[in-house]
């Protein structure tokens, strides 16, 4: 019996810890340094910053997205675009080459191939060796005037920073889709200020140019690939919560959440198992996120209903073993509302859609969980690559 209830105080660490410690700390970190060193508003465009947009079948935004990166405050000497057409069958080249006429630092490059990392790796290896920073984002997401400066700030002023990746919404999604950018945005920004994010996002995201010279071949996110691999190589990434983006391109649908959430899902796994032989030469606060990451995705999907069933057993045991599991809930309740509380207060500031009601968030955990599930069950028999079909489109990107 001690066995037994061995095991369930790890149960009920394990899940305490990773739904409710590790943000707990984050808030706590957060607070201490709350009044710290500020972001540079005024931003930063003395870097040179290579741009590298990868598009197929786009015709739709190619336009709203050549404008909206041509209207970008930053230095246009130190400053190049390049639109990586990868064998689009519409007319997104031609549409992209009228909308850049005129600008000589803008550029379209057609890659010959299909795929986002085959598109990305032939846009790194064309750029100039004086390039500072790569900044990659999709054609479906829209940048505020000033993010570019305010990702090459945070460059400039820290030089441990080796990725940043913009503060991104989504427009006009469903409730559950707000609801996750929102809580994820606060995430990430809490573990920016503790030290370094665990990801950034595909939307827009920024690296310096010794990060890497190309993604692997078989890089499905490589979002997640660059946060991980600086962060692993020792260096820090940061979310900023100044550089503002829109993502046009997003879950209008239940049906099309699961499908959309199963492939991020998917990729992020493939990213994390990638580094897990490395995890014994990891820092010290990386390697505790890199553990919580681990356990969040791949483990505790499965030992919550383990959880359950062994404080359902307790409970019949008697009530002298029954105390335990009683005990333990109330805990892991207590615990889970003022976490909710502390998402509630301090994210507020992140959720721009305040239709959003804070009682769907349970419902969002459970579906969001065995959405996890079903991705850890067919990982063995589902392998994706980075060319992958958008949400109501063609695979190609």
């Amino acid at each position: 019996m001690f066995t037994t209830t061995s095991v369930y105080f790890l149960l009920l660490f394990l899940i305490f810890w990773n739904y409710c410690g590790y943000l707990i700390l984050l808030c706590v970190v957060y607070f201490l340094n709350k009044k710290g060193p500020a972001q540079n508003n005024a931003g930063d465009d003395s870097l040179k910053v290579a741009v590298l947009v990868p598009c197929y079948n786009e015709e739709g935004y190619a336009s709203q997205k050549a404008e909206n990166t041509k209207a970008l405050n930053y230095n246009s000497e130190r400053l190049e675009v390049f639109f990586l057409n990868g064998l689009s069958t519409d007319n997104t080249g031609a549409e992209i080459k009228k909308a850049i006429e005129g600008r000589p630092n803008f550029h379209i490059i057609e890659t010959g191939c299909v795929g986002k990392i085959n598109q990305l790796n032939v846009g790194l290896s064309g750029i100039k060796n004086d390039v500072d920073i790569v900044v990659c984002t999709d054609m479906d997401t829209l940048l505020a005037p000033d993010c570019l400066l305010q990702l090459g700030a945070v460059f400039k002023s820290d030089a441990r920073v080796a990725a940043a990746g913009a503060n991104i919404t989504p427009e006009k999604a469903i409730d559950i889709e707000e609801m996750h950018w929102s809580d994820q945005n606060f995430f990430r920004i809490l573990e920016s200020v503790a030290l370094t994010s665990s990801i950034v996002v595909a939307p827009c995201y920024a690296f310096r140019r010794g990060t890497i010279d190309r993604f692997p071949d078989d890089c499905v996110a490589d979002d997640i690939y660059i946060a991980f691999k600086a962060n692993t190589d020792g260096h820090i990434v940061k979310y900023v919560e100044s550089a503002a983006g829109r993502e046009l391109r997003v879950p209008r649908t239940f049906s099309e959440y699961f499908s959309h959430k199963f492939r991020k899902g998917n990729a992020y796994m493939i990213e994390l198992l990638r580094f897990f032989y490395r995890m014994p030469h990891m820092s010290g606060w990386w390697k505790m996120i890199y553990i919580t990451k681990f356990l969040q995705v791949v483990i505790m999907p499965w030992l919550i209903p383990y959880f359950l069933l062994s404080s359902l057993s307790l409970l019949l045991s008697g009530w002298g073993l029954a105390q335990i599991p009683v005990m333990g809930i109330i805990f892991l309740f207590i615990s889970l509302v003022a976490t909710s509380s502390i998402i509630r207060t301090e994210g507020s500031k992140f959720y721009k859609n305040k239709r959003l009601k804070i009682g769907l968030r349970p419902l969002v955990f459970l579906i969001n969980n065995f959405i996890l599930i079903v991705i850890g069950l067919s990982y063995p028999f589902y392998k994706q690559d980075s060319a992958y079909s958008k949400l109501g489109k063609d695979r190609g990107l």
